[in-house]
């Protein structure tokens, strides 16, 4: 993949005003959906997101492919199910 080249997403999990706490909940729930290598697309207005997701990634085994920051509020994060 190129560096500038977002990977494809299977699944889209469009969070606008959901705090960090009850984000990682929802993309447990979202990601328990896909296939194994499947690929979820999380956005997110929590600046809090761009710490606490990656923490989750590393927590949970699922890969953390790319994090696009669109501005200051605004992260789009692509995880891979284990």
């Amino acid at each position: 993949m190129a560096e500038n080249e977002l990977p494809g997403a299977d699944s889209l999990l469009d969070a606008p005003g959901l705090a960090c706490a009850n984000l990682t909940p929802r993309i447990k729930e979202a990601i328990r959906d896909l296939d194994s290598g499947q690929v979820l697309e999380v956005r997110s207005d929590d600046p809090a997101a761009r710490e606490g997701v990656p923490a989750w990634s590393r927590l949970t085994g699922n890969t953390l492919l790319a994090v696009q920051e669109d501005g200051e509020e605004h992260t789009r994060f692509y995880l891979e199910k284990k």
